[in-house]
């Protein structure tokens, strides 16, 4: 295997931590919010937008993990019809398209990160800098592009393994 697919391959390990955590705390949050409102009435300050922020780091740093276990919501009743060669070529139009789309996505997040940073945008009741988490969505958007290069080049490999 090439060096940076195991690079890959750790670094979507960690992300799948990552968003483990981040789901946990989203949990755990929002059962202290509830349980304190319930019972002394004093909820949690800015429990909303901590489980917000949860939330996207948790969908965010998944992506990678669910690309690559194929656990994304697919239509292929039609497709299964097809021949293996067929599918083939549709899978790999679909993954250079979501390639493209993916980069640009990626790209684009960037740019709205370091927009935020220099305006300075922080969230309305704790005041975090909101573009530490744009940055980290557009990280996570370009692991699925590497993820979609790989399996784009594996296309072409003369060995390539049979779906």
């Amino acid at each position: 295997m090439h060096p940076l697919w195991t690079f890959l391959d750790k670094t979507q390990r960690f992300m799948k931590g990552i968003a483990s955590v981040s789901l946990m705390g989203m949990a755990l949050m929002t059962c202290a919010d509830i349980i304190l409102r319930a019972t002394i009435n004093k909820p949690i300050f800015g429990s909303e937008e901590i489980v917000s922020i949860f939330a996207v780091l948790a969908i965010g740093f998944a992506l990678p993990y669910a690309h690559k276990k194929d656990s994304h919501v697919g239509v292929e009743i039609v497709v299964r019809l097809l021949s293996k060669k067929r599918q083939e070529r549709i899978r790999l139009f679909t993954n250079a398209l979501s390639l493209v789309l993916f980069l640009i996505l990626s790209w684009q997040m960037f740019i709205y990160g370091r927009v935020m940073q220099g305006s300075g945008e922080v969230s309305m009741n704790l005041g975090l800098p909101m573009y530490c988490f744009v940055y980290a969505l557009s990280f996570c958007t370009l692991v699925v592009c590497l993820y979609l290069l790989q399996e784009i080049l594996s296309f072409f490999k003369p060995s390539r393994h049979q779906r």
